[in-house]
Formats: C-alpha cells, structure tokens, sequence
C-alpha cells in the first residue's frame, strides 16, 4: 500500500475543513443577505405605501371640503333657485318641434358629431352610424327644457367640444335662463378651473334634472330618475345626496365608463344644497382620474422615488380592478399587451385595454395583495403579480366614504434581489480561492519547523481574538521566516485598519447626530436595529408658510433655498434653546416636537414658547428682507410613537392620531395666528392667553375644541414687529 505523507494528509484534511467552513459561512452570508435585503426593501415600500396612501386621503378630504365650501356658497343656493325656475318656465313651454327635426342642429350633433367622436374612442369595435343611429338617437332629449338648453348651449354652441364651456350666453336663447347663467356661469367655471374636477353639476331636489353643467356635455338638461343616464355612477351619487338634509354629508361613487365622456373613467362625489331646512338640490363633482394618477405614479418618476426599474404603486378597487394607471402600460403599451396576451388575459379585457388606452378599470388584480387588502388587512409577501411575475408586495386598505381601495406597491423580485445574486457568485469565487490557498498553506506548514508554527499559531490565535501581539522575532531566512514577516506586517495593517475603522465609526457617529436625536444615535451605536417607542404625553408643532407655492412661481431656486435655509435656521436654533426636537421640514412646512426621547413634563408651554419665537423670527425675516410671508401655526398634545425608518438613510419620524390632529390644527388655523386644540391648552400655564374659536370635526374622531393663543412671552414683540413689516405680498 503506498505511504501517503503526512503532507498530504494535512492538505486534504485542512482542504475539507476549509472547503465545509466557507461553504457553511457563505450559506449564511448569502442568507442572512437576502433576509436583510427583504426586510429592507419591505421597510422601504411600506414606508412608501405608507407615504401614497396618506396623500390620496388628504385629496379626498380635499374634495370633501371644497364640495360642502361650495354647496353652502350664497351664490350656489341663489343658482339653483333660478336655474329650478327657469326650467320650469322652459318645461311650461311645448317642445318646439323645429329642434327636433332630423336635420337639425340637435339631431345633428348626436349623429355626426358625438357618434364619431364615440366611435373613434372605439379602436377594436367601431360603431356604425347608420345602425347605431337609433341607439344614439334614444340619447337625444325629449323634454322641453332639455330640447332647448341643449339646441342652444351644445348643438348651437360656435365653440369646438371641449371649449362648450367658454360661452356664457347662447346668442339664441332669450329665456329667464339666459341670464341666470350669464350670471353664475364665470362663477362656476371659475371654481372648475381653480379645483382641478372634470364638471360640475346642479340637479333639482324634486325632479332629479340637470339644471346646469360647466362642460355642457351630453347628460345635460337630461333627468336623472327617468333619462338616458339613470343607470349611471353620477345618477347614483345624486339619488344618495338628495335622500340627507345634512349638508356635511357627502357621498362619494366610484369609477365607472361614462358614457357622456366617451366612456372615459369617471367618479363622482355629491352633497345636498340646502336653504335652512330646506333641501333645493344637489351639487355633484366629476372626477377624473388625473389627479390620481399624478400621486400614485409620482407624475412617471417612478425611478427618481426610489422604485428602480420595475417598481410601482397603485389603487385597486373593490372590484378588483386598476383605480390608477399601471406603470408598465404607461412605459411600454405593447410589451404589456403582449405579456396579457401570453398569460391568457381575457380578450374583452383586451379589447377594452386598446379601446380605451388605460389599464383604470380594465386590470384585473386578483393577486393576493389585492384579496388582503380589500379585506382589510396590511401587510408584505412575495407574490405573483397581475403578471404572474414574482415581486416584493407591500399592501393595505385605505377607505373613505363607503368605499374601500387597496394600495399595493411592488417591486420585482429579480431587481430586488439583484445584489444578493452578485454576493453568490462572489462567495464561490472565494470560496475556490480560499480552498486552494489551504491547500498550499497546509503543505508549507506540514514541512515547516514545530517552534515557529507555534508561535505563529498563538499568535494567530490572540490576533483573531481581537488582541494585539508584539512583532514576532527569527533568525531564519527561510520560508518561515518569511511567513513570520509577513505575519507581522499584517498585525501592522491590522493595528492601521483599526484605527481607520476607529476613526470611521466616530465620523459616522457624528453623521448621526445631525439626523437624530443623541439618545437615538447612541442606541444606534450600541447596535439595537429596530427602534420604535411610545410616548403617552408629547406636544407637537406643525408650521407652514400660507401661499408659498404660488408666492414662489417663478422665483429662482436658489433664492427660495437660501430663504427657507435662513427662515428655518432661526427656527431650529429657537426650538434647540427650548428643547424641543425638530422632527423634518417638507418643503414650506416644519414639524417640531416636545416631550421625547427624554421626557418632559413642561412639553406644551416649550411648544407654545418656540410658536410665539416663531412668528417672531418670521418677523423679524420680514422686516430684515422686505417680505410679507405669513404662516399658519398648530399644535396638538397627546400620545405617539417615534421611530426610525431605514437601515442606510435614517430619519426619525412620529405616527399617530396626535400627529394628525396637530397637522389639521395647522392646516385649519389662520394665518400669523397660534391654533391649538383642547388637550394642548390643559397642558400649558396659566401664563399663556387663550381664545376659544370652535369646534373642529376630525375624521376617526369626536369633535375637538380649538383655541388661539392670543399672549405669551413673545407674541406682543411679533405684533410690533408684523405692524411695522407692512402688508401686501413681495416676490423675491
């Protein structure tokens, strides 16, 4: 039997040893990499989720407030009232059959005018006039009124679809109606133009008829409980406002095709007008998809917010179809198609996708995502998408109304995980590498001599333990006397490489405190991974510059940096000298708080005392710079819980009712004036002047009290300061 070295037995023994080691080590590496990178990328889309979902709630607040704004406007109520009583006086009349004669304006515009344009919204299944004729002409009008308004102000109308609303007055109408709405009509055209909706509508309370519309479409003048249009989302809205007296109700009804707007998606949100008890009509909204779509798609900078190269977010209805546009329908139409095709996709729903170029409404998203959500539950899985791709999912409900969404943001697994498919491949690269360096290792030391390897070998063994050695001394000049240099050489890199990573950790250290709070950085530091707290008594402030934006149109970006940087850091050096932290500014806005991480038991009068130091150092901004800015103040006290987001790019945040609330005291307050709510004003001393304005009603939330703060240590200088600064507004 041949004699097999002692060499040879310690290189293959030390090979398998190293072999089993780096395989065991990567395993975990690769691992404990992905579960990390998950997490991260979990953590990151919630967050975003989180961050998407909040704004399309503030939207539709938005809606809901300008809507009730709206319907209890003197102006709303004296419109409806005399456009009910014109198209009575136009109903008294017989319907004149000159309107209605096939070649005249009215029939017209249906067949050769809203029939093309409906036709050419229909790519796969264009309708013919000459068989579809009857089905248009049963949109036509019958009713007097109805005949009439839309001879004069749609078919008559000399301006092209999409500009009918630019008239204010039919050159041919000499009815009661032609001055009211020569009257109302730049006013209601005006709250079109300044809100941002598709229509607005006037509907009588008792017969259920359009009395006015600003785009003048179709349904205009029609009955919405007997017309062509009874069996649509707008008819269903206004049969749900007009069933309350309460004008804080409004009711909202979710996208469909609408057939007046060429089947376009449409929504509508509905409120009573009301005369005292007296229900005259209902105000109805039309929504359209776009404003919706600029929040979920971050207006097609999908990248730039964070979600690479196939990320996206998105609404699903309950019906389990897209409320939002889909990313990859907008960034390649016929890629998408095709993938649908390949899956099987129903070939209606194809059609639909072509005919309407939209995936609102005609993506079906029955994914697990969608199915939790809409059940109410948040959450993140990997699932298969409504590609049948594997993707990271964040997912949750979001409600208002009666109605319930689903937000779902994704991104693919393949890009997710992309760096820990790079980390694979390297660990097998050093894995072969370091297993052929044991092999030659284990040779050169199985001939080399006891005492030096022994040597090397304690020493090894207190470097690795993270002690340091003095250099090794020999006398050789052979391989080991090499080995023990180098040995040396690398405990003085090591030494070296310690004190950078010293050095870093420090600088690193110092990063952090710029972002967060010293007891949170040490936390950090000391190596704890998630850090979430709550704080059952805090106060917290929101400020916000009134009008900024469009003070701010175009003014050079520099300009506004450099003012908000001087603004904002006279804030910051006020709440450091009161101790209070400041949580983050977004834009024109600063979130400050009291109370945390170290508590504080006189929260609210810091909060209140950094409010008047506020105003006053806008004051003083003014006067210094020769500006007119103003700005709305709330503060709010009560519990919350603080945390930090992210793993690389930290920031320290606050979540809860007490954030919200003290966000709509600022929201909701006045300009240059402190609002607080009731909790808040319980807190301070007695030192502090208060006025009580009123009741605030918050969603979730029973009404809340809220006052002003009208004295305190500093409000009297801000007075003096603000009278003398002038008024009037200054573009910089």
């Amino acid at each position: 039997m041949p004699k097999i070295t002692l060499a040879t037995k310690s290189s293959v023994f030390l090979l398998m040893i190293c072999l089993f080691s780096s395989i065991t080590v990567g395993w975990i590496s690769y691992v404990s990499s992905k579960n990390a990178l998950q997490t991260q990328t979990f953590d990151r889309l919630t967050s975003l989720q989180a961050a998407k979902s909040d704004e399309i709630e503030r939207y539709f607040d938005q809606i809901i407030h300008q809507i009730q704004v709206i319907s209890e406007n003197p102006n709303t109520v004296n419109a409806i009232e005399q456009f009910s009583a014109a198209v009575r006086d136009l109903n008294d009349q017989p319907v004149d059959p000159e309107l209605l004669k096939s070649n005249g304006l009215l029939k017209k515009f249906y067949l050769e005018d809203f029939l093309p344009r409906v036709n050419s919204a229909f790519t796969s299944t264009a309708l013919d006039p000459q068989t579809d004729a009857v089905a248009t002409s049963a949109l036509v009008p019958t009713s007097a009124a109805a005949v009439y308004l839309q001879h004069h102000y749609i078919a008559a109308n000399p301006n092209v679809v999409g500009e009918k609303h630019q008239l204010n007055r039919a050159t041919g109408d000499t009815s009661e109606y032609a001055h009211v709405h020569a009257a109302y009509h730049p006013i209601f055209r005006s709250f079109l133009e300044k809100l941002g909706f598709y229509d607005i509508f006037l509907i009588d309370s008792q017969t259920g008829e359009i009395l006015y519309s600003v785009h003048k479409e179709t349904e205009f003048g029609t009955n919405l409980n007997s017309g062509p249009y009874v069996d649509t989302n707008m008819a269903r809205a206004y049969r749900l406002a007009n069933r309350t007296n309460s004008q804080s109700d409004t009711h909202f009804v979710d996208f469909e095709a609408y057939r007046p707007s060429l089947d376009a998606p449409a929504a509508f949100i509905a409120t009573p007008i009301m005369r005292g008890q007296e229900r005259l009509g209902v105000l109805v909204f039309q929504i359209p998809t776009g404003r919706i779509n600029e929040i979920m798609t971050s207006n097609g900078e999908w990248f730039e917010h964070g979600l690479g190269e196939s990320g996206e977010i998105y609404l699903v209805g309950s019906d389990f179809t897209m409320r939002s546009a889909s990313r990859f329908h907008k960034e390649d139409p016929v890629g998408y198609l095709e993938n649908l095709t390949n899956l099987g996709y129903p070939q209606q729903k194809l059609d639909q996708l072509v005919r309407y170029n939209t995936s609102i409404l005609n993506q079906t998203v029955n994914t697990d995502a969608a199915l939790f959500a809409l059940a109410g539950e948040r959450g993140t899985k990997i699932i298969k998408d409504y590609r049948q791709i594997d993707a990271l999912s964040s997912y949750g409900p979001i409600n208002f109304g009666s109605q319930q969404w689903a937000v779902i943001e994704e991104i693919d697994a393949a890009e997710a995980f992309a760096p820990v498919k790079a980390l694979q491949k390297t660990i097998v690269i050093w894995t072969l590498a370091i297993a052929s360096l044991t092999v030659a290792l284990g040779i050169w030391a199985a001939h080399a001599l006891a005492a030096p390897i022994v040597a090397l070998t304690t020493a090894a063994k207190v470097v690795g333990n993270g002690g340091q050695v003095d250099p090794l001394t020999h006398r050789s000049g052979d391989e080991v006397g090499e080995l023990t240099d180098e040995f040396n050489r690398m405990v003085s890199n090591l030494k070296e490489q310690q004190a950078t990573i010293d050095r870093q950790t420090e600088e690193n250290y110092q990063l952090l405190l710029n972002v967060l709070p010293e007891p949170i950085a040490n936390r950090l530091k000391n190596g704890e991974v998630h850090i979430a707290d709550a704080f059952p008594s805090v106060s917290v402030l929101f400020a916000d510059i009134v009008g900024f934006t469009e003070m701010s149109r175009g003014v050079p970006p520099i300009t506004i940096l450099r003012m908000l940087d001087d603004l904002f850091g006279a804030f910051d050096q006020r709440a450091l000298e009161r101790g209070v932290e400041k949580i983050k500014t977004i834009g024109d806005s600063y979130m400050a708080v009291c109370g945390l991480p170290d508590a504080n038991p006189a929260h609210a009068d810091q909060i209140a005392k950094l409010s008047l130091a506020i105003l006053q150092c806008l004051a003083e901004f003014n006067r210094k710079n020769g500006t007119h800015l103003k700005m709305r103040i709330g503060a709010h006290t009560g519990a919350v819980v603080a945390g930090v987001i992210g793993t690389s790019k930290y920031i320290y945040d606050l979540w809860g009712d007490t954030v919200k609330l003290a966000s709509r005291m600022e929201s909701t307050g006045i300009p240059d004036q402190i609002q607080v709510s009731e909790a808040f004003r319980d807190q301070l001393a007695n030192s502090f002047g208060m006025d009580f304005r009123g009741s605030l009603e918050v969603k979730g939330a029973d009404m809340v009290n809220t006052y002003l703060l009208t004295s305190g240590p500093t409000l009297a200088a801000y007075q003096v300061l603000n009278w003398a600064s002038g008024g009037g507004a200054r573009r910089w």
